[in-house]
């Protein structure tokens, strides 16, 4: 049997101009791009060479300045070497700074791991719908997705997208709300109680017993538990019986709803 043909994009948009770009001329966009890597800075000095250069992707704006979407690591580096003024640079024309998100993400998801905050800032400044499904039902809980830089750590601030959209698509919006409200409110001051194992686990129960959980009474009973010695019971847990970090946090935070509960005690319920 002949394998099939792979599929090929046809419409490609028009070529990149080639051109070498004044460092001063070029600027990055924090909207979108990454947290610039000092290290990373460094060791392109250290070791440079136009051999390993390579272009830098720019976008052109109206003032005759150019935002770089890939290479500002690069930039920055031939911006402090004494001897050069100019980068090699492909020069594409975008609309808006939505569409300079976009190509961000297009060239960075194919070829360089990037982070999933990245991604998330990549993808609300770009429009992206799953993105901004996230934002939107993290505002309603309180809640916020890190800052890439400039901003200190916070209860209410999380690196879990992909935890937070796994459960938006397992739980549904309300279970994930009210798993993000609870987890806040019972640890104000703990900058990790949005981790993503906490977020599912407690979403799950809210999702499977939404006819009678009290959102308060779990709020009240975790204020008195700290979180890492929660983790560690499920862990424990885990490794005599089995089963997966989730499944066993839900387990942990099952027992502790419903200790001296007569009526009205909630199950861990399945996982889907």
């Amino acid at each position: 049997m002949t394998a099939p043909k792979p599929a090929i994009k046809m419409e490609i948009g028009e070529p990149p101009e080639l051109a070498w770009v004044p460092v001063t001329a070029i600027r990055i966009d924090d909207s979108y791009q990454r947290e610039l890597k000092e290290k990373r800075v460094t060791q392109i000095l250290s070791d440079f060479t136009w051999a390993h250069f390579g272009s830098v992707m720019l976008v052109r704006q109206s003032d005759d300045t150019f935002t770089c979407f890939d290479g500002q690591h690069r930039v920055e580096a031939a911006r402090r070497h004494p001897s050069i003024i100019e980068v090699p640079a492909a020069i594409v024309e975008l609309d808006q700074p939505r569409d300079e998100a976009g190509a961000f993400l297009g060239v960075n998801v194919n070829r360089t791991a990037i982070s999933t905050v990245e991604k998330y800032h990549a993808g609300i400044e770009a429009g992206d719908p799953d993105m901004m499904a996230v934002c939107t039902l993290l505002e309603e809980a309180g809640c916020e997705v890190i800052a890439r830089h400039g901003i200190k750590p916070a209860a209410n601030r999380t690196a879990a997208v992909t935890a937070v959209q796994r459960s938006i698509k397992t739980y549904g919006d309300a279970a994930v709300v009210s798993a993000c409200r609870t987890l806040v409110a019972a640890w104000p001051k703990d900058t990790g109680a949005l981790h993503a194992i906490m977020i599912q686990a407690l979403a799950r129960l809210y999702r499977n017993n939404r006819q009678h959980i009290d959102e308060a009474r779990m709020t009240a009973k975790l204020m008195g538990k700290d979180r890492k010695i929660l983790t560690g019971d499920a862990e424990t847990l885990r490794s005599i019986g089995g089963g997966d970090a989730t499944a066993s946090v839900a387990k942990v935070l099952v027992e502790i709803y419903n200790k001296s509960l007569q009526q009205g005690q909630i199950q861990i319920g399945a996982n889907r």
